[in-house]
């Protein structure tokens, strides 16, 4: 949810620095048809741009490289076999604020869908309760209803009170004409479904006001073509006081503004330089949204590790369990085979103790297990070792934590590999900052023959871990930190 409110912030910053660009130096210019591309090239520019994936860079030094400082070390107990205590887990029961957000989009969402539809449908039904004239490569439609004259696609509806033959009826009918053969239903719907996708930006709803205007612009040139500018400037004075009943639609944008777009003179001398300087502000835009100055990205090795993830427990072992029952066997396994299932995008080995809820090696007890674990690490020629548990601790203890073993044969790349797990774990969850160093023996952490680390992922009895743990899509945003962080681990070597 923080991931998506970024990018939705990104998109309506950048629509709002590229439109406040056309309000400074295109607006009311006589460039009607540059606007009218600029005007729809700025959601998409908003939409894209944020998404654009680039290298970071140092500008003291080239492309940004992971830190190689070792988080401390302090002693601390592997603790996760006592019973938890009573947990209300009001997550789960109670909407926080990113549900209730999600209820209020989608509910206006909903409404501004209703209202586009509504609209589709009377269009469809003028279009079915009047015969249509073959006009060229457009239809006509004569009507009574309100709102008329008015283009959608090439079907021109019109209002019978307006004539047909004289030279005012001529002139609108060759402005409607040009919105139907210049395709303005297009580029007013795609704007009009942005509107409905992203309608908490404000960016949107003007973008597509202003499109409508630049839209009457351009019909209105083509209706003038070599005539009097001064005479069509009285054609919509004069529409717009006849005392006929025929509301206005021909009028949609704001009658002042067609009226100075007509009568204004064209020698301004600004054009050329007001389009020349949408290249800066493009740069700065290109820059601020898509160049990153950090990154927890590092290039991968050419040659994959192989590392073994080690789904702690299993089968007749639940591990600690929850107050609702969740076990901790199956959060440590679904974790487990969702780096397994995202290793080959960061170009990784990944070997499972177990993919299945039994212990390692289906074997039938747990001192076995453990032997198998360290043993078949050791077969697979493993260059790493990460073992999945979860705590259980007193409900005030938060947060992820890192475990070694002084008496692995590897201490010091088992520190390496647990602090660039820390930094690549705290940006998406609470971890501890110093590793914990177990006083009591961890069969896995001392037996295994490469770096080991022992990875506790959040305490069950804290309704905030909790909550966090057993959502899939944190699962998953944690499984590519702990690929991450092994990237960043093979980089420092």
């Amino acid at each position: 949810m923080i991931g998506i409110l970024l990018y939705l912030s990104k998109v309506t910053l950048l629509s709002g620095l590229l439109y406040g660009y056309y309000r400074l130096f295109l607006r009311n210019r006589f460039f009607h048809l540059y606007n009218r591309w600029f005007l729809i090239g700025i959601p998409l520019a908003a939409l894209i741009l944020p998404l654009v994936p680039l290298p970071s860079f140092n500008f003291f030094g080239g492309i940004d490289q992971p830190g190689s400082v070792l988080h401390a070390i302090r002693p601390g107990d592997w603790l996760e076999t006592e019973p938890a205590p009573a947990v209300t887990n009001t997550t789960a029961t109670s909407p926080g604020w990113q549900e209730w957000s999600l209820i209020a989009y989608l509910l206006v969402a909903g409404q501004l869908i209703l209202i586009f539809f509504r609209q589709l449908r009377y269009i469809y039904r003028l279009s079915k309760t009047h015969t249509g004239l073959p006009i060229g490569d457009v239809q006509f439609f004569m009507t009574k209803e309100e709102g008329t004259p008015f283009t959608f696609f090439r079907k021109i509806f019109w209002h019978e009170a307006l004539e047909t033959d004289s030279p005012r009826a001529e002139q609108i009918f060759r402005h409607e004409l040009y919105h139907a053969r210049e395709k303005h239903t297009h580029d007013l719907l795609f704007l009009q479904t942005l509107k409905i996708v992203c309608w908490p930006n404000p960016f949107f709803h003007l973008i597509y006001r202003e499109l409508r205007a630049i839209h009457e612009f351009l019909a209105d040139d083509y209706a003038i073509g070599g005539g009097d500018r001064y005479q069509y400037a009285e054609l919509l004075v004069w529409q717009t006081i006849s005392p006929s009943t025929l509301p206005p639609s021909f009028f949609n944008s704001p009658i002042k503004r067609r009226i100075t777009m007509i009568t204004k003179s064209k020698t301004s001398k600004t054009g050329y330089a007001s389009r020349l300087m949408i290249v800066p502000v493009f740069f700065i835009a290109f820059c601020a949204f898509t160049v990153r100055l950090r990154t927890n990205h590092p290039i991968p090795h050419s040659t994959p590790l192989t590392v073994v993830i080690d789904a702690g427990h299993g089968g007749i072992d639940a591990g600690t369990i929850a107050s609702d029952g969740t076990e901790e066997k199956s959060i440590n396994l679904y974790l487990a085979l969702k780096v397994k299932q995202l290793s080959s995008q960061y170009n990784i080995k990944v070997v499972l103790t177990r993919d299945k809820d039994q212990l390692s090696g289906n074997l039938s007890s747990i001192r076995e297990s453990l032997e198998y674990r360290a043993k078949m690490a050791t077969e697979n020629k493993a260059d790493l070792f990460i073992a999945l548990h979860v705590d259980n601790r007193p409900e005030d203890h938060k947060g992820f934590r890192i475990y070694l073993s002084r008496e692995n044969s590897h201490y010091s790349e088992s520190a390496k590999l647990g602090s660039s797990m820390i930094d690549a774990i705290k940006g998406t969850y609470d971890i501890e900052n110093d590793m914990k160093e177990t006083r009591e023996h961890v069969y896995v952490l001392h037996n295994a023959t490469m770096p080991a680390i022992l990875l506790s992922c959040g305490n069950i009895s804290s309704p905030r871990d909790f909550a966090f743990i057993t959502t899939e899509k944190n699962l998953e945003k944690i499984a590519r930190d702990i690929l991450q962080g092994i990237q960043q681990y093979q980089a420092k070597k």
